[in-house]
């Protein structure tokens, strides 16, 4: 038998599922927190005692987003390893986590949304961009090896998502693009990392 408690979790997350497939379905602003309650199984009210508004659902779902983004994509630096088997699998994971359903849906309402309010994905994500600051640290931790020349983690950080994301975030959003095949995200994330050693590895020691 369920506990009170664990109940409540999961009537939170069913809510949660149910508005991924309300957004994805009829959009933001169609989707009301009527339609979500009963996609989920609940009381108008259940959801509302979860989510005040239908904004603060919708900042939920992104912040489950990012959770998830920091578990399924990690990056630690290591000296005993080379730089490409440390960052093709990082690489790799971006490129999943972006062809990802929930991801794709996500995205297309977050666009929308942020070309009318640009403040609000300001709000939002401000500095907590997962797999950027993963990378920062990781080319931090290299260049105090030795092993990345020293320079802006940040720029290069973005140079390196920026050559991965290309292929696997705008052309799908914008253009409505299919995935890449599991043999084209392999040679997308090699190719990424092998530009981004080309010009940032420092000479061997």
């Amino acid at each position: 038998m369920q506990t009170g408690e664990r109940l409540t979790d999961r009537k939170r997350v069913d809510i949660l599922s149910a508005a991924v497939s309300c957004f994805s379905e009829m959009g933001f602003d169609n989707t009301s927190m009527d339609l979500i309650a009963q996609q989920a199984g609940v009381s108008k009210r259940t959801v509302y005692n979860h989510f005040p508004s239908k904004d603060r659902l919708f900042e939920a779902i992104v912040s489950q987003l990012k959770d998830h983004a920091a578990r399924a994509v990690p990056l630690c630096y290591r000296s005993d390893e080379t730089l490409e088997r440390q960052l093709e699998p990082f690489c790799l994971g971006v490129i999943e986590f972006h062809c990802h359903p929930d991801s794709r849906v996500l995205g297309r309402i977050l666009i929308s949304r942020f070309i009318r309010n640009p403040q609000l994905g300001h709000e939002m994500f401000g500095n907590t961009k997962i797999f950027e600051n993963l990378l920062v640290q990781w080319i931090q931790s290299a260049q105090k090896d030795k092993r990345i020349l020293e320079g802006d983690a940040n720029f290069a950080s973005k140079q390196l998502l920026m050559l991965v994301e290309g292929f696997c975030v705008w052309p799908q959003l914008i253009l409505n693009a299919t995935n890449p095949s599991k043999p084209q995200k392999k040679k997308i994330a090699n190719a990424a990392v092998k530009m981004f050693l080309q010009t940032y590895r420092a000479p061997s020691r």
